[in-house]
């Protein structure tokens, strides 16, 4: 162990969602010192929510880098509780970066594409911002307010993260193997990021301590049919099984149906050094 991971401790705000999870097991797994939080307690666990007032928190031990990837991440729940999802997506994780950013941390806060309505094909970091969502609105203002209190605050916009047995997907899966009918949207679009790249560019990102906006985004965008049938190839099930549909038609309601799901990557490539997998096998390794 360096003198530095003995020192200080990588902060993980959000370890038990998605990527939040993976990012702790990595860190921990190359022999960091990690805290993580999570809404409710844990074992193992810092319990932290974002919804309530924490301005006496403080990490128990030195913090270099922090990745804040708690959000109210869910389209509908942010819809129909904005003022709920506000608190959280934006008051609360504002201020814990404060908090974190006075106490000398790197803060790291995972955004998303849909700080854009996606009109634009792959709209790059300095494209005027256009949410169509009120989950994206509170991206944008999150993204806005951090950017404001420090040059050591980085963003990393995602497009959509796939990781193994992605709920989705397997679902898919397992009905095509019964035999039953799957009805994907046909004209919703995506530009997947496998889990293992996002969590790459996180800890590339915080071990540079780079500030501004980084986008992540696979390069190539497909549509949910166009997934659903890969997966159908895969198992070898007839494609009479995948009977797409449009958004709206399916009954859900969407607040919105983009045009486009990829973000310009340029940044990425051209300074962090790094290329996103193509998004066949992002797909293949999220239904394995």
């Amino acid at each position: 162990m360096t003198r530095l991971q003995a020192q200080a401790a990588k902060l993980v705000v959000g370890a038990g969602g998605l990527i939040g999870k993976a990012l702790a097991e990595r860190l921990a797994g190359e022999g960091w010192p990690v805290l993580c939080t999570t809404r409710t307690p844990r074992p193992g666990a810092i319990a932290l929510d974002l919804a309530k007032d924490f301005s006496s928190w403080t990490p128990p031990r030195r913090v270099d880098v922090a990745y804040l990837c708690a959000a109210v991440v869910s389209l509908h729940q942010c819809r129909t509780d904005p003022v709920g999802s506000y608190a959280v997506n934006v008051t609360g994780t504002v201020n814990l970066a404060r908090t974190l950013l006075h106490h000398g941390a790197h803060v790291v806060f995972t955004s998303s594409n849909l700080v854009f309505d996606g009109s634009l094909a792959r709209p790059r970091s300095d494209t005027p911002v256009s949410p169509a969502t009120e989950y994206g609105r509170q991206k944008v203002e999150t993204e806005r307010q951090l950017l404001a209190l420090s040059d050591r605050v980085c963003v990393v916009r995602l497009t959509k993260v796939f990781g193994p047995n992605t709920p989705l997907l397997t679902r898919w899966a397992e009905d095509l193997r019964r035999g039953q009918t799957i009805h994907p949207f046909v004209d919703l679009p995506v530009a997947p990021v496998a889990l293992d790249f996002a969590v790459d560019v996180l800890l590339e990102v915080g071990r540079r301590r780079l500030g501004g906006i980084v986008q992540v985004s696979a390069t190539e965008e497909i549509t949910y049919e166009a997934v659903a049938r890969r997966i159908a190839d895969q198992l070898g099930v007839s494609q009479e099984l995948v009977v797409p549909i449009r958004a709206a038609d399916s009954g859900l309601n969407l607040e919105h149906v983009p045009q486009h799901a990829a973000l310009d990557v340029t940044r990425l490539r051209n300074e962090i050094g790094m290329t996103p997998p193509d998004v066949w096998s992002t797909i293949d390794g999220a239904f394995a």
